[in-house]
């Protein structure tokens, strides 16, 4: 799910949950797991249609904050 498709989900309180986790194509990356009230789960992705994927917590972290979200689940 995009960047833009995700602040509107937020902005009308319709996610359940986020998560950082593991990238299951690189152990040594992150991803954000969004998952919308009633069970569907999306990956955080790019303009490009590509899975955001980052080297660091602290740089997935700052992501979900420039998105509006104030707590996640860290999975390792």
């Amino acid at each position: 799910m995009k960047k833009h498709e995700i602040q509107t989900l937020r902005e009308n309180n319709q996610v359940d949950s986020v998560k950082i986790v593991r990238s299951p194509s690189d152990a040594s990356e992150w991803v954000v797991l969004i998952k919308k009230l009633g069970g569907q789960s999306f990956f955080l992705i790019s303009d490009d249609d590509e899975v955001c994927s980052f080297l660091s917590l602290d740089t997935a972290v700052a992501e979900l904050d420039a998105l509006g979200f104030a707590r996640a689940e860290v999975l390792f």
